[in-house]
């Protein structure tokens, strides 16, 4: 919830609260000026109590005060505006190396190229390749591609002969290739997908597992 909005109902339903006791009732014009400086904002908080919540004209101040302080930061109108990952950026020693690598091995399409980057595409996946000092993860941090399993197995056999070092094998659900790239980035081609994956732990799950809500 935008955070004044957010300040403004809790200090408004606390003050009537405290004023005439638990039992008193607000309506949302009640945290608005007569003459409202910002409609957007009076719009805004009207869908989120009349059309996300269907609350009645009138609410217990404790009911909203509860519901209210819940709530994030996000603006009050707004549900999750995630809409999936963007792009991934990867600092590179050499363009030129890097480039073949994820245009020859791997099948990316270049889309452009500069002085010191360059953009590569795959499918959905737009790929950012930062020429600087790559300091590639140590630990399990890795970046997963979605790739089809045919497309796993070409790949898998033309690095038989090459330097590409595999830095794990895999022994999850799908079918999974764990690549390094020239500078040593840890990369997964993977078959699967969330809700393959899902439904492999519904069958097998692991060790402390939960459901989330």
């Amino acid at each position: 919830m935008n955070t004044a909005v957010k300040e403004k109902i809790l200090s408004v339903c606390m003050k009537k609260i405290e004023q005439k006791g638990e039992g008193v009732q607000v309506s949302f014009y009640a945290f608005f000026a007569n003459k409202n400086d910002d409609p957007k904002i009076l719009m805004d908080v009207a869908r989120w109590w009349i059309e996300e919540h269907e609350l009645n004209h009138f609410e217990k101040a404790t009911k909203i005060y509860a519901m209210v302080s819940a709530l994030g930061t996000q603006s009050i109108n707004q549900k999750s505006n995630i809409n999936g990952f963007n792009h991934l950026t990867l600092s590179v020693s050499d363009l030129d190396r890097s480039c073949s690598f994820y245009c020859d091995l791997l099948g990316f399409k270049g889309e452009v190229r500069w002085r010191t980057g360059a953009y590569l595409s795959y499918a959905n996946c737009w790929l950012c390749l930062s020429l600087g000092g790559p300091s590639p993860s140590q630990d399990y941090s890795h970046f997963a591609f979605t790739f089809d399993e045919l497309s796993i197995s070409m790949i898998s056999q033309n690095i038989r002969s090459s330097e590409v070092k595999q830095w794990q094998k895999n022994s999850s659900e799908g079918d999974s290739l764990y690549l390094e790239d020239p500078d040593g980035h840890k990369l997964e081609l993977h078959s699967g997908s969330l809700e393959t994956r899902l439904e492999s732990l519904r069958k097998t799950p692991y060790d402390g597992l939960m459901w989330l809500p």
